[in-house]
């Protein structure tokens, strides 16, 4: 409104009177009122003309419609009253903002499609209702001294709908019988990963020192079994699996890592390995089953010959899968987001193993799956990755401050200190006997009865803060057993176990390109408050800017203030709606694209399929949007009932929405954070604002502006838009006298009648020539290349 009603667009005394209000509400109305007056009343615009003994500044005043109803000019007092306007306009929104925050409370409310919130944790199946069903495996002190013995509690665990009351429970055996009707029959090769020395160097940002963060590590992760990488804050874990894992991108890694013996290759473990990040990210819009199935798409290897025996095995593995992760009753729901509602942390920590286990991985790694979640949920998870590692597969996850159930479920540890040096790897034991003993022999505060050993471990060390336990590893058996194991994995290697794969993704590239377009299809299908919102605004906004002219529908006679009215419209029209374009389309990416890095860092995708998908998921609302707009706007605003005449105008606007939307997801994939783009499309709205021709004439941009002029996209928007519609327009136009045009036509000051020209005139004298009807086939082909470009 403030755009549209300023004086700027449409000229004042134009506005229609059902609008004319807005224009006298619009505080940059009363700013840019102000100060054209105080400039075209400054002593520099002075001068008396021949018509009607008025000043130089009086006629551009009189010539923009800033005048009174007699026709006279603003004079200096509309100074301080559009001052005095804006204080007090000021003022009121202060005090209104004050009285909203102190009497209005606005709750972001948040509505769960699975389920309303009855519990803080449940079993998927049956919300609130069904006993959890396990095994807790509890220390607790023997009577007899400082033993510990493994005891079966079904009741501690158990809720119901609203609370924490007892339920039934079931057999600890039946909970295992289940688990083991569960098992994995995708045949995959076991994985026994070993590391040895294992350096990480990174260079600090201030001081650009070298940084050592992880000191000669070595260690194995073996088949069916679950490591627990584990050290305080700053120790390194996270950083070492990420270097084992690949997804370290920065730094300078040294040391080896062998799979079965063969030195690690980047394409074959993304293919064998799976990773679930701390906070993982998935489509909001995608059911579980949905976003399960695609990850076992584009990763199971099809030349695996259970596809050739099995009718739908995809399928069938997914089912399994999302039964073993206990997702059965949530296949169907969204994932949702927080913001709007969908599963819980716990559920959605459980769809991101089921998304890295759709890929029947040899060895999957975790970090800290057990972040966020209270006791309870966290056990979930953990008998979660215990059903992994009984199908054979290698599990490693980072924990951090695991309860004494959690902890006693992993089969191995690999403890870090502060600085990167390994404390302590190998076997638990049994109740973590071989952890205890350990630490005790090395001179640590004896375990309490009923004392959580995790965390024992970790108090022990800033404790005994003189006690270097990292160099009494490296003189223990357990670290000359491990070194005798890495040097006899490197001799004994069996080719047989050696992981290869023909190529570098499971899926061939068609395959890629049509479960990508399928994705992005159905998310753009389920984001009605990006698409639904666009086709709304895009009908709104056209039928405002339209409705100006709407009841001085297409007069054969005009003056210069309507044609350059209609001529300013246009512009506006282009501009809004593609500054509505790009700001929408941000966000949107913004998901689009991490999901993407996730997909890429896991091997299921290149760049290719997602560029192309975008393109097309986006086309079909581009066009309704575009469609709409075009229609109602270039009916109300009065252009030329011609068909090829629209056919061009709405090709053009598709071109500039496509440009705006197209370029907004350059952006958003070009940095790193939302902000940073928000700047990059500022500039390149300001761009087309500034040298698009209209602001700025195409006549008046010299030196090194001629270069943003051609650089514009606008340009070449507003160029084919405006000579499309006006090259061959015969309406009249009646001459400001003074006026460019008025002297572009030879008019003379002191002549009787009136002077005229033709709207194809107008345009030519407007634009200084340098809008040219001719240049429409240039201009299309510019813009074709920059959509090319921005895909």
């Amino acid at each position: 409104f403030n755009l549209l009603f300023c004086g700027f667009i449409v000229a004042p005394d134009i506005i229609p009177k059902y609008y004319i209000w807005i224009y006298w509400w619009a505080p940059m109305a009363w700013a840019y009122r102000a100060l054209l007056v105080n400039e075209f009343t400054s002593p520099d615009f002075q001068n008396v003309t021949s018509h009607q003994n008025q000043t130089e500044g009086q006629l551009a005043l009189i010539e923009g419609g800033f005048t009174f109803h007699n026709g006279e000019a603003f004079g200096k007092d509309w100074i301080a009253w559009g001052a005095i306007y804006l204080i007090f306009y000021q003022l009121i929104c202060v005090v209104v903002t004050g009285i909203l925050l102190q009497f209005l409370r606005v709750k972001k409310k948040i509505i769960s499609p699975s389920r309303p919130d009855t519990t803080n944790f449940s079993i998927i199946g049956n919300i609130g209702r069904q006993s959890v069903r396990g095994l807790i495996r509890r220390r607790e002190s023997d009577q007899e001294g400082d033993g510990y013995h493994l005891i079966e509690d079904h009741d501690s665990l158990v809720t119901n709908g609203g609370g924490g009351g007892a339920g039934g429970s079931s057999s600890s055996s039946n909970y295992n019988n289940e688990m083991n009707d569960d098992d994995l029959d995708l045949p995959f090769t076991k994985v026994d990963l070993s590391f040895h020395d294992i350096c990480y160097e990174v260079t600090a940002s201030q001081t650009n020192e070298k940084l050592k963060l992880l000191k000669n590590i070595n260690g194995v992760f073996r088949a069916g079994r679950m490591c627990a990488l584990m050290g305080s804050s700053g120790a390194g874990k996270t950083t070492l699996m990420d270097v084992i894992a690949l997804r370290k991108t920065a730094g300078t890694v040294e040391g080896e890592v062998r799979l079965n013996g063969h030195l690690q290759e980047p394409t074959s473990f993304r293919r064998c390995s799976g990773y679930v990040e701390q906070f993982d990210v998935q489509s909001p819009q995608l059911t579980v089953r949905e976003t399960v199935l695609f990850s076992a798409r584009l990763r199971l290897d099809r030349n695996n010959e259970a596809f050739q025996n099995t009718p739908n095995l995809v399928e069938r593995y997914v089912d399994k899968i999302i039964k073993m992760m206990e997702l059965n009753s949530e296949e169907g729901l969204l994932v949702g987001s927080d913001e709007e509602g969908g599963l819980s942390f716990e559920q959605t920590k459980r769809l991101s193993i089921a998304v890295e286990l759709a890929a029947s991985p040899s060895i999957i790694f975790l970090d800290e799956p057990t972040s966020g979640l209270d006791s309870r949920a966290a056990l979930l998870v953990i008998q979660s990755l215990r059903k992994i590692a009984e199908t054979g597969r290698t599990v490693c996850a980072t924990i951090h401050q695991p309860s004494s159930a959690v902890f006693e479920m992993f089969d191995d540890l690999l403890l870090l200190k502060k600085g990167g040096s390994t404390v302590f790897h190998g076997e638990l034991g049994e109740q973590s006997q071989n952890l205890i003993k350990y630490f005790e022999a090395n001179g640590a505060t004896l375990i309490l009865k009923g004392e959580n050993p995790a965390t024992w471990m970790l108090t022990i060390q800033e404790i005994n803060y003189d006690t270097d336990y990292a160099q009494c590893y490296l003189e223990s058996d357990n670290s000359r057993e491990l070194r005798l194991q890495l040097e006899e994995v490197q001799v004994n290697t069996n080719e047989a176990k050696k992981i290869t794969f023909e190529s570098e993704y499971a899926s061939t590239r068609g395959e890629r390109i049509k479960y990508m377009n399928e994705r992005l299809r159905t998310i753009y299908m389920r984001s009605p408050s990006y698409n639904r919102s666009r086709i709304f605004l895009s009908i709104v906004i056209s039928f405002l800017l339209g409705s100006i002219f709407l009841f001085d529908y297409q007069p054969e006679v005009m003056d210069e203030q309507y044609i350059s009215g209609i001529f300013s419209t246009i512009f506006l029209s282009f501009i809004v709606i593609g500054i509505l374009a790009i700001t929408s389309v941000l966000p949107v990416m913004l998901k689009i694209r991490d999901v993407f890095y996730r997909h890429r860092a896991a091997g299921m995708l290149d760049d290719f399929p997602v560029a192309l998908s975008l393109g097309v998921a986006e086309q079909p609302f581009l066009l309704i949007c575009s469609t709409l707009f075009s229609i109602i706007f270039y009916f109300t605003i009065g252009l030329a009932p011609n068909f090829r005449k629209l056919v061009a105008f709405w090709g053009f606007f598709t071109f500039n929405w496509a440009i705006y939307s197209y370029f907004g997801q350059l952006f958003m994939c070009s940095v790193r954070g939302v902000q940073t783009a928000q700047i990059l499309a500022s500039i390149f709205i300001g761009i087309n604002n500034f040298f698009s021709g209209l602001i700025v004439r195409p006549q008046f941009m010299t030196g090194f502006f001629q270069a943003t002029y051609y650089m514009a996209p606008g340009h070449y928007v507003y160029e084919g838009l405006i000579t499309t519609q006006f090259h061959d327009d015969n309406r009249t136009v009646i001459a400001t006298i003074g006026s460019k045009f008025f002297d572009d036509l030879d008019c003379k000051k002191d002549a009787t009648e009136v002077c005229s020209g033709t709207v194809a005139q107008f345009m030519e004298s407007f634009f200084g020539g340098r809008f040219k009807h001719s240049n429409r086939f240039l201009d299309i082909g510019i813009l074709a290349a920059l959509l090319i470009v921005s895909r």
